[in-house]
């Protein structure tokens, strides 16, 4: 059999079909994970400003957040930074240092930045249910941005990520199970319009990270 040029090395077998390729394995590089990190603190970022935005609530630790913003008054992103310290003993003990560190510089960098981004642009108008869906959507593409690059926006982030790394069950119905629990909670603080936009929001927000992020679909490390 001819060689062929190809930086792979072929497996030979018996029959010529059965000749394999194995990949080279794709790797990160250092600034790979900084542009995809700070990219996924930005789109989380304004994805939370959209919801506050509209007067509603998400999912996961943000929305453990948000309920207890609006029931007390307290600065969202102060608690969003308190209730997702009990997870970084998860992180720390499952998961590694690199990802407890990384995780913890998105989260308040995520706290740091939806507490300034209303200060810097407003809303004239905005549809409730326009408002769930689009931040879904960002809060969506930010969290997997984050996953790609070895790193949570949230606690209920990590523990869904440690679970599907070593279980395979997807990250997004994980949160989903724990949104049951949120928006039991939100029914107390907010109006019925604005919890079933909310909930609306939280399902495109989950389906999205379900669908799109599968560890056979992507290598890269």
């Amino acid at each position: 059999m001819i060689g062929m040029a190809n930086n792979s090395s072929p497996t030979i077998s018996s029959s010529p079909a059965s000749v394999t390729y194995e990949r080279p394995k794709a790797a990160h590089s250092v600034f790979d994970n900084l542009q995809g990190q700070l990219f996924g603190i930005v789109m989380t970022s304004f994805g939370i400003a959209i919801l506050h935005a509209a007067g509603l609530v998400t999912g996961q630790a943000a929305g453990l957040s948000f309920v207890i913003s609006y029931a007390t008054g307290l600065d969202f992103g102060i608690l969003f930074f308190l209730v997702n310290l009990p997870f970084y003993f998860l992180a720390l003990a499952r998961i590694g240092v690199g990802f407890t560190v990384k995780s913890l510089i998105a989260v308040t960098g995520i706290a740091v930045l939806s507490g300034l981004l209303p200060s810097m642009m407003s809303f004239s108008a905005i549809n409730p249910y326009v408002a769930a869906v689009l931040a879904g959507f960002c809060v969506g593409i930010g969290v997997i941005g984050l996953f790609r690059h070895g790193a949570s926006g949230g606690g209920v982030g990590i523990l869904a990520f440690y679970l599907q790394e070593k279980t395979g069950f997807r990250a997004g119905w994980m949160q989903s199970l724990f949104d049951l629990a949120v928006f039991s909670a939100a029914a107390f603080v907010l109006e019925w319009p604005a919890l079933l936009a909310s909930i609306l929001g939280a399902a495109v927000l989950n389906a999205f990270v379900a669908f799109n992020h599968r560890a056979d679909w992507y290598v890269a490390r």
